[in-house]
């Protein structure tokens, strides 16, 4: 996640939003200093996800992203229930 992270850098470099969000994991956690220092960079266009909900438990899902041709900064991602 760190290294998809790391592929809008450069796009939300000047956002004061996306600086301090960068400045508070910097700062919050060790393990997020030690993989932003790796300078991976990756984009993923599909994949799976797990995720816990505190009420249905554990949940799979596949996804695929579309990035916009117009605006690099639009992006769809659609999850299926797996």
């Amino acid at each position: 996640m760190v290294a998809q992270f790391r592929a809008t850098h450069d796009m939300w470099a000047d956002d004061p939003a996306f600086t301090t969000l960068l400045d508070r994991l910097t700062q919050g956690s060790s393990e997020f200093r030690r993989w932003w220092r790796a300078n991976e960079v990756r984009t993923t266009a599909s994949g799976r996800k797990s995720l816990d909900h505190p009420r249905k438990g554990a949940l799979q899902f596949e996804y695929t992203s579309f990035q916009a041709n117009d605006d690099p900064a639009l992006k769809l991602v659609i999850y299926t229930p797996i």
